[in-house]
This record gives C-alpha cells, structure tokens and sequence, in this order.
C-alpha cells in the first residue's frame, strides 16, 4: 500500500511589490526624520556657539576676581551681512590686563607675558566660530555690536571686567535696560523667513543671561531661555 504525502508549496523572498513597499516605508520615514534634522541642527549649532560665548565672559568675570587685574573680552570680527543667509561667522579673545584698573597691556590666553615678555602663545584666547575656525559654527553669525567704545583706551570694541566682577564699560555702551547686548544669528532660518537670535545681554553688575527671539516655548528645549549667571 502506497501513503501519497501532500506537496505543500513554500515560497521563500519577497515579491517585487512586497519590497517595493518596504523600500516606500524607509523613504517616508528617512524624509521626516531629515526635516526634523534640517530644523533643529542649525539652531543647535546657534545655541551651542551661544553657550561658548556666555562660558567666556563668565570665565573672565571669575578670573578678574581671583587674579585681582582686569579682563577683557575683545570682539574681533562681526558677521556684516546679518540679512544675507549664506554668510557667517565672527570671533572674540579673551586677555588678561596687567594692572587692576586702567590696564594699558593685554595677554591673550593663556597668560604668558610674564614669563618671556611677549604673548606668542594665544592658543586658549581665541574664538572662531568662522569656517576652519577653532569653534566653527556652520550658519551662525556674530551680528556687529554698534558703538562699543570700552572703558580707558585702546578698549574698543571690549567688555572689560575689574577684580570686583563689575563691567568697567562706559554708561554710553549700555542699552536703555542696562545691558550691553551681544547677538547671535541662526542664519538658515533666515532662507525660511524665522527670525532666529540668541541675545547674550551683559549688565553693569557682570551678571549674564542668553535670551531667544522665539520666545519661551521654542527656548526651553535649547536651553535659551532663563540662564543666569553672576549676582
């Protein structure tokens, strides 16, 4: 007696359709997750840069008081173009004076003067966030800073602290609130009509605060909005 066992047919793969399908979802979920990528990494980069520049003058605040002399934050250069979305960058240095009040001689950091009598090391003092820069921040710009003359001379263009913490700057370099304030442009945002800034506002007292031009909601997820530093 022959047992007649069943065929079963198996099929291995996937159909053209099948795969086709797949290959639609992949897409679909690539697409969103670059447009979310597209939206938040240049803003990331805008507070990141910001966050670097409020680092730094809170560093010289703090090294002023300890070292008992006077530091100076210098903006170097400005992103003239503040309209154009396909320009960017700017740059500051951070010095320590040689004397308490009215320094006439600045040394980059690290300090180094002293040890041989010129400043041929500067690697720490220098911030660029420019392309190749030493902190390049792709489509950020460091807007100009209108008329900041400094305290004493040669202080253009610088916040000066003194071995109290206070900013030395001159009544003239302050706005009608009290702050000297230092704007930071998302320039992509730009192309899609967003008006985008992070404003990095100094008062007389050295306190610091960063604030968006998006306002709390769109500030908070960065962490914008509401950071303080100093008394």
């Amino acid at each position: 007696m022959r047992v007649r066992i069943p065929h079963f047919s198996t099929r291995s793969g996937f159909t053209l359709a099948e795969l086709l399908v797949v290959v639609s979802i992949f897409v679909v979920l690539a697409v969103i997750g670059w447009s979310s990528l597209d939206h938040h990494l240049p803003r990331y980069r805008l507070v990141k840069a910001a966050r670097v520049l409020e680092g730094d003058v809170v560093k010289l605040r703090s090294m002023a008081i300890q070292a008992n002399r006077e530091t100076r934050l210098r903006l170097e250069g400005a992103d003239e173009t503040t309209s154009d979305p396909d320009s960017w960058g700017g740059s500051w240095t951070l010095a320590l004076g040689d004397a308490s009040l009215n320094a006439t001689a600045w040394d980059v950091l690290p300090p180094d003067t002293e040890m041989d009598g010129t400043d041929d090391r500067q690697m720490e003092g220098w911030r660029d966030i420019g392309v190749d820069g030493s902190h390049a921040a792709s489509g950020v710009g460091l807007a100009p800073w209108g008329g900041l003359t400094g305290p004493a001379v040669g202080n253009a263009d610088s916040i000066v602290f003194t071995p109290r913490g206070w900013v030395a700057n001159p009544a003239s370099d302050f706005d009608a609130d009290g702050y000297i304030t230092l704007r930071l442009i998302n320039k992509p945002a730009l192309r899609k009509g967003v008006h985008d800034e992070v404003h990095l506002r100094v008062a007389r007292s050295g306190y610091v605060r960063m604030e968006s031009t998006l306002g709390d909601e769109e500030a908070k997820p960065v962490g914008t909005e509401g950071t303080t530093h100093g008394s």
